[in-house]
């Protein structure tokens, strides 16, 4: 079974969007590949990946360790068997554990699923025609009614 994760790299101590990438997983062999490039190849047992926040994880690959932001976190997540978020916990009432919850990197997987607005015909739109009409109505009869009641003060 081939695995194929779109997202983009970053040593330890790195900043900034890394360097666009692609990681294939395929039987016993994981490569990394940038652009046209191949960065490497390690065997499955050499690899080992845990999140470390945000929607990025640390990877070990042979020795070598790099943060690997996927393009969607929660499919890679899903495909490797991990969880999505390290595992922190926080006191809750009465001295109990309860789980931490990564606010931005929810936030960060629903902006790695949004498509563009290609044209206001397409029937795969977030808002369809007529609703969109409806809104563009509601939106011009409350600026004449804000605009009248200007006029009656």
């Amino acid at each position: 079974m081939t695995n194929e994760f779109a997202g983009s790299v970053l040593l330890p101590g790195e900043s900034g969007p890394g360097l666009e990438a692609l990681i294939h997983i395929e039987n016993d062999q994981v490569r990394l590949v940038a652009g046209s490039e191949e960065l490497g190849s390690w065997r499955q047992r050499d690899f080992a990946v845990k999140p470390s926040g945000k929607g990025s994880f640390k990877m070990a690959l042979g020795g070598e360790e790099l943060f690997f932001t996927p393009s969607s976190p929660a499919s890679f997540a899903e495909a490797m068997a991990i969880p999505l978020q390290p595992e922190s916990k926080k006191k809750g009432k009465g001295g109990k554990d309860t789980p931490s919850y990564d606010i931005d990197a929810a936030i960060d997987e629903l902006i790695a699923q949004v498509k563009p607005l290609k044209s206001i015909n397409d029937e795969d739109d977030l808002l369809s025609k007529p609703l969109l009409a409806g809104i563009v109505v509601i939106a011009g009869a409350l600026m004449v009614g804000l605009i009248g009641m200007t006029f009656m003060l």
